[in-house]
């Protein structure tokens, strides 16, 4: 756990100082059917991709208002992206399948994303601009607990940037479960 903290520590600190590069394309295996995915963030106002996990419960209480999100932002793309090494193939197709999310969710193979995003805890959000630069990252909203939030951080995000305006929110607190990287099994 302190070396997974120590870690994490390292690769902020080090996205701070050099400069995070453009993510242009996200890729993995799209965890309902093991097919490979790639979404490209070229087409669409910007692409929302967010770290979801199959049994934290802030994540799962989070799924709601990101399908409202996909369903009233279509000029938006989402993506959810399962990075948990300690969640079993079953137990997370099990899951998305029944959450009946709109949008797809690839497998973060060995934590890659996660690593280069800088994605902490489930839920943990990401808004990229077309060219791939990030707009936003951090909570859905500013609770463990979705239906009780005060502050809809990323609803915010996406409504300005809806209304073509800068984004009154660069980054917010991800508050959730700890994501379980391969390297700390």
């Amino acid at each position: 756990m302190r070396n997974g903290l120590i870690f994490t520590l390292i690769l902020m600190i080090s996205q701070i100082c050099m400069g995070a590069d453009k993510i242009t394309s996200l890729s993995g295996a799209d965890v309902l059917n093991g097919e490979p995915k790639t979404i490209t963030t070229a087409n669409h106002k910007a692409t929302i991709a967010v770290f979801l996990s199959a049994k934290c419960p802030c994540s799962a209480s989070h799924e709601a208002l990101l399908k409202e999100l996909a369903q009233q932002y279509k000029d938006f793309q989402f993506v959810g992206i399962h990075s948990n090494s300690d969640e079993t193939a079953e137990e997370t197709q099990k899951h998305f399948r029944e959450a009946h999310l709109l949008f797809p969710v690839i497998q973060d193979a060995r934590s890659q994303w996660a690593n280069k995003l800088g994605a902490l805890k489930t839920p943990h959000a990401f808004v990229l601009n077309p060219s791939g630069e990030m707009i936003y990252h951090g909570g859905v909203t500013d609770s463990h607990v979705g239906p009780s939030a005060k502050k809809q951080f990323l609803k915010e995000v996406l409504e300005d940037l809806q209304a073509g305006k800068p984004s009154r929110h660069k980054e917010g607190r991800a508050l959730g479960c700890y994501i379980q990287r391969a390297d700390e099994a």
